[in-house]
């Protein structure tokens, strides 16, 4: 048996601007595939016999979104984290979950939710090494076979083979994102691999090491999992879990315990970090272009052109990046790719929206889109789920007018329920309370249109909400 965990955050900066703060990276299809990198990562596990229900650890403002996704993929249970403190404390909190639940000694298998391998039959068996290591006490890292000399990942010293065959190694040393020509060094001498950001190891085996090594840190999270709400997910306690240092479990622990080994993997990996890694791991044409969406390429070669948004067509790329959401789009040199987070740095430091999010914005019962804005008035178009529904609430500075264009529904105004099909109109004036819900079958679609002094989204006082959000 194996006790899969998912490591699941992030701000989504590298693939900005298709990834944001609201939908990081993992949560995205970055590479043409049908699947998010999460839900590829939920089906790698299919591979590998024995796995149990994985545990997804994520920020608690995603839990709809990864709940909908895992659903679509043979399910998940959650770990909400009310604010990210590094990987250190959510794997902690994850292995005080499982020791609580009697696997102690089951292999916990730790892999970030952003990864791109497509050998799993490699994977798997590269898994099975490692749980072999994990139950005889080792704490287990995954390294992968430099194939260049990369400066974006950290390096791993093998040390003394434990079973060459298998790929177990004792582990002499971790050493920090090198310089080009001391990635260079590695490669020439040998014995140095990437390190690939995935563990295994039992959650007894684990915890002892925190006891020794971090014990502050074990303190705080046991407190957070001590007062931890559980229902469909367990929501740590945000008091508690925000006294955890924020720390990687590379620095907290496995670089200082004495019991780390690692299985020198030989599946296919990349770590999607950024828009040159989705053009390295996606289909191309003849010219070694990358090209998605509405997008298209003329006389171009080895560059990416994608866009979710308007039409995209390269003319005469060599070596580019342009990548187009429905409201920004970023271009700049491949080998650039990892400064596309200076354009979202710079974003953020003007308070422009676009940092953080986009005009399509997921909501636990479905989403809105921001189709137009301007002087006094903002115009959206709702989509809610079936059985679905919105909070009750009520405006201080906005009136609304609402057009339903598919599905059927029932629209709250004070004491008045009335119903929606296609062609309803009603008006929602300010300072009503009023409310939204599709009882049918099918999605219902509403074009809002806003009219007031502000139409911003904290102009919005809960009544009651199924969401717990009031």
């Amino acid at each position: 048996m194996i006790s899969p965990v998912i490591l699941a955050g992030g701000k989504g900066v590298r693939l900005w601007p298709v990834s944001r703060e609201t939908l990081p990276k993992p949560y995205v299809r970055a590479t043409g595939s049908d699947a998010t990198l999460l839900q590829a990562t939920l089906r790698r596990l299919a591979a590998i016999p024995g796995t149990d229900l994985p545990l997804v650890v994520c920020n608690a403002g995603h839990d709809f979104v990864v709940r909908a996704q895992a659903a679509a993929t043979g399910g998940a249970s959650l770990m909400l984290e009310p604010v990210g403190r590094n990987t250190a404390p959510a794997i902690c909190a994850a292995a005080l979950h499982l020791q609580a639940k009697g696997a102690g000694q089951v292999p916990m298998l730790v892999l970030p939710a952003d990864h791109a391998i497509r050998d799993e039959a490699g994977f798997a068996a590269a898994v099975a090494a490692g749980a072999e290591l994990a139950a005889q006490g080792h704490l287990v890292t995954f390294a992968i076979a430099p194939t260049f000399p990369a400066t974006g990942y950290g390096y791993l010293k093998m040390g003394a083979a434990i079973a060459a065959g298998r790929g177990q190694y004792r582990l002499d040393r971790f050493v920090e994102k090198p310089d080009l020509a001391t990635a260079q060094g590695f490669l020439d001498q040998g014995g140095y691999a990437w390190n690939s950001g995935m563990f295994v190891f039992t959650p007894d085996t684990l915890l002892a090491a925190f006891a020794a090594l971090q014990p502050d840190m074990l303190s705080a999270v046991k407190a957070a999992m001590g007062s931890a709400t559980a229902g469909d997910s367990i929501r740590l306690d945000p008091d508690a879990f925000a006294r955890a240092p924020s720390i990687s479990i590379d620095y907290a622990i496995m670089e200082k315990a004495p019991n780390v080994a690692s299985v020198v993997a030989g599946f296919d990996w990349n770590d999607v970090g950024d828009w040159q890694a989705v053009w390295s791991i996606a289909a191309q044409d003849g010219n070694g272009n990358a090209v998605s969406g509405n997008a298209e390429a003329i006389d171009s070669s080895g560059s990416l052109i994608h866009s979710d948004g308007p039409l995209v067509v390269g003319v005469g790329l060599t070596d580019m990046i342009a990548v187009a959401s429905k409201d920004a789009v970023v271009v700049a040199p491949k080998d650039r790719a990892q400064d596309v987070k200076l354009a979202v740095e710079l974003l953020a430091r003007q308070n422009r929206e676009e940092a953080t999010s986009g005009k399509k914005v997921l909501r636990p019962w479905g989403s809105y889109e921001q189709l137009h804005i301007g002087p006094g008035f903002q115009v959206k178009e709702l989509t809610v789920h079936p059985g679905a529904k919105l909070s009750l609430q009520r405006h201080k500075f906005r009136a609304e007018h609402w057009v339903c264009i598919a599905g059927t529904g029932v629209a709250t105004r004070n004491d008045e329920k009335i119903p929606l099909v296609v062609d309803t109109c009603i008006y929602m004036p300010l300072g009503c309370i009023h409310r939204l819900e599709n009882t049918g079958h099918e999605t219902l679609r509403i074009i809002e249109v806003q009219i007031g002094s502000y139409t911003g989204e904290d102009d919005i006082e809960r009544i009651e909400d199924v969401y717990g959000r009031v």
